[in-house]
């Protein structure tokens, strides 16, 4: 009782900030989330805050609920958007006192799920499956190095399985599950075995912000710039892939005229700093970069190198492709959803030689580099432009008016 009257003094005080800066009369929007951005660590689910100052330069007065039973409940704003960070009742507390035109969970989970459960009734719910939430030990196999971590891994699997059981047999299951592609969708339910409801599931991919990231068209001579910025903290994104790729491509005559920049952070970063520590072409960069900066990059650059393993969608290959960057990567996952021969190199899955010689094709062919430049930059716009998502998205819960020209993305 005292941590629920402590719990309703937060969120009143909250309400008082996060409500100064809205429009009287505008929907409401409650975005439940695990991390979100900090001036500190402003890599915390930034997707989600993409999508945040979206709903607000549409006029929906949104607020955000960090629920982490670790933390101390406090209030902070960033970049225009007032949070709440608590332990779980104040989540619960904020359903309870607002009437939400909808709520909406990313990463949707137990620590997420049990404190706000029975405080969704009556309100329009809707949890969005980006992948880590919902998918079994098999996919990440690679980052499993001993069997203690595969056990782990499975006991992990069959948690959520009994999880995501349970949020579909309860009263206030989701009325609608957002998956950003087809293809997670019907991984999510083989991950899973179980079904989400075709009437229950909907189809948006996350939003690409195509001003920042806006395309100026490039120079032939940009074909031989290659760009890599990403984490490199599991394998899941090939580090190691991209840097046998490159490797082949050292023997080579085109190496001289390449001109190759590394950025990013994580566990198996060390691959390329151990690579190229003697290539004075290959500037290599230990850290993590803003998006205005990674907009600045794809300026820079002509070719992304983008390999993976397992991608639901592949956000940074879109915002490089929106800059008219040409993606060179794998048929994994999802990929093929969102590129095609015609935007993108297509290396099999695990095909180093296939990324090696999509660089080398590129750079050797200035006419094919401008022409897949081109097809990339109008793929993004065409389909992860922020009319294509986030209009959808917001359409979908009620925050604006559907559009009568699209139809929504079920599957």
């Amino acid at each position: 009782a005292e941590d629920e009257a402590a719990a309703a003094e937060r969120v009143a005080a909250y309400l008082l900030r996060a409500d100064a800066a809205g429009e009287d009369g505008a929907p409401a929007h409650l975005v439940l989330v695990g991390v979100y951005p900090t001036l500190e660590n402003p890599y915390g689910n930034g997707f989600v805050h993409r999508r945040v100052k979206y709903f607000q330069a549409a006029g929906v007065r949104v607020h955000v609920a960090v629920v982490d039973p670790g933390a101390e409940p406090h209030v902070y704003e960033y970049d225009g958007v007032t949070v709440l960070v608590g332990r779980g009742p104040e989540a619960a507390e904020l359903l309870r006192t607002r009437a939400y035109a909808s709520v909406g969970a990313h990463f949707l989970g137990r620590t997420l799920w049990e404190p706000v459960k029975d405080a969704l009734a009556g309100h329009r719910f809707f949890a969005f499956m980006h992948g880590y939430e919902s998918r079994r030990w098999i996919r990440t196999v690679r980052n499993h190095r001993t069997q203690g971590q595969i056990d782990d891994a499975i006991e992990d699997t069959l948690v959520r399985q009994r999880f995501w059981r349970e949020v579909l047999a309860h009263p206030n299951c989701p009325e609608r599950f957002v998956f950003v592609s087809r293809w997670w969708r019907r991984a999510a339910q083989e991950d899973m075995e179980l079904v989400f409801p075709g009437q229950r599931s909907a189809i948006v991919h996350n939003v690409i912000d195509t001003d920042l990231f806006g395309h100026v068209p490039k120079d032939p001579e940009q074909r031989f710039r290659v760009l890599w910025v990403r984490s490199a903290a599991n394998l899941n994104y090939g580090p190691d892939l991209a840097v046998k790729a490159l490797q082949r491509l050292r023997d080579t005559p085109l190496w001289e005229r390449m001109t190759v920049t590394v950025i990013g952070d994580g566990k198996h970063f060390g691959l390329f700093e151990q690579a190229f520590a003697e290539d004075a072409n290959v500037t290599v960069e230990r850290r993590y970069a803003v998006q205005e900066e990674i907009a600045a990059l794809h300026r820079e650059h002509g070719i992304f190198l983008v390999p993976t393993r397992l991608d639901s969608q592949g956000v940074s290959r879109d915002e490089a492709m929106s800059s008219g960057l040409v993606p060179v990567t794998n048929d994994a996952a999802a990929v093929r959803e969102f590129v095609d021969a015609d935007c993108a190199v297509l290396a099999g899955f695990e095909d180093v030689a296939g990324l090696a010689d999509g660089l080398r094709r590129l750079m050797e062919d200035p006419e094919l580099f401008l022409r897949m430049s081109e097809a990339a930059a109008r793929r993004v716009r065409a389909q992860t432009s922020p009319e294509h998502t986030v209009e959808r998205e917001m359409a979908l819960m009620g925050l604006v008016p559907a559009r009568t020209d699209r139809t929504e993305g079920t599957a």
